[in-house]
Order: C-alpha cells, then sequence, then structure tokens
C-alpha cells in the first residue's frame, strides 16, 4: 500500500473534503462578507457544512453562527433551507423556539463558490450540556421535560406552517 492513511483522534471534518467543490477553508480572525463577520470559533461540522461563531463586527456585542456550505455546484442542498428561513423571517419574525436567520451571503474561495447562512448564536448543545454538568450521562428528568417541551413547540411552530424538519436531530 502506497497510500498514507491520515487518521484523526478528534472530532473534525474529514480533510481530504476541502478540495474544489468541498469545504471552504476558514481561518481564524478572518473576516467575511467584505469585513462584516469575523469568525471568532469553530462550531461544528456535517457532512455539507461548517459552522462557525462570529462577531458581527457592524454590531459590535452581536455574535452570530455562520453555516458555509460546501461548493457542490450540482445540488446545492441549502437553496431549499434558505428560502424556507426567508419565508419564515419575513412572515413569522417571532416563532418560537425556532433559531431565526439573519443573513446569507455567497463567499468565493478556492474551493468553489459556497453558501453561507447567518443565524443567531444560541447557546450549547444538549449533548454537550451533559457532558459539562452530569457525570452520569443523563438529564435530570425535570430538565429534559423543559427541553422536551421546547423542542417540540419549536416544531409545533413549524408544522402549523407546513414546515417539516427533516434532519436526524434538532441541533
Amino acid at each position: 500500500m502506497d497510500q498514507h492513511l491520515y487518521i484523526s483522534t478528534i472530532d473534525a471534518e474529514p480533510l481530504h473534503r476541502y478540495r474544489r467543490g468541498g469545504y471552504h477553508p476558514v481561518t481564524l480572525g478572518e473576516c467575511l462578507k467584505a469585513g462584516r463577520y469575523k469568525v471568532l470559533h469553530k462550531l461544528g461540522w456535517g457532512g455539507y457544512s461548517t459552522v462557525w461563531a462570529a462577531r458581527d463586527q457592524r454590531l459590535e456585542q452581536t455574535y452570530v453562527a455562520i453555516k458555509i456550505s460546501i461548493a457542490e455546484t450540482e445540488y446545492n442542498r441549502d437553496t431549499r433551507e434558505l428560502q424556507t428561513l426567508k419565508v419564515l423571517a419575513s412572515h413569522h419574525p417571532r416563532l418560537k423556539h425556532t433559531v431565526h436567520m439573519l443573513d446569507d451571503f455567497d463567499l468565493k474561495g478556492p474551493n468553489g463558490s459556497h453558501k453561507c447562512l447567518v443565524y443567531e448564536l444560541l447557546g450549547p448543545n444538549v449533548p454537550d450540556i451533559i457532558d459539562v454538568n452530569f457525570p452520569d450521562g443523563r438529564l435530570p428528568s425535570k430538565l429534559a421535560k423543559i427541553i422536551a417541551k421546547q423542542c417540540l413547540i419549536g416544531l409545533d411552530s413549524l408544522h402549523q406552517r407546513k414546515i417539516g424538519h427533516g434532519g436526524k436531530s434538532l441541533s
């Protein structure tokens, strides 16, 4: 076998996906959208995007999450998500327990053109809360009920507007 195999011990997107049509390389401190958003920290990744915490330079104390999609041109899975979020933002600005999109823009990079969706920055996800605060790996029942209720209210708000959540998780 002449090919080297790299195995990462950290939870990170595959490095080989940083190629034409793939992920956009982001540098901490980098400014996006003509200097408006300054990248501060990586929040996560998925098969079709990476997500970054950033500061809105126009509003000094405002922090946002920026989802940067892969640059595949034949099918942009975020187009439908973007259309749905724009409809929700324009008609239903006060949906309960749902994340709100604040902005969107295109980002040209070495791997192609990437659609970027800017969301309000929320708190940590439930698995991280459990890892940090509950060594037995379980949420107290009262807290679990509160979180479940908020998730169901958010889903109900979407369903009332004929929108379904098709992801494998609510994060």
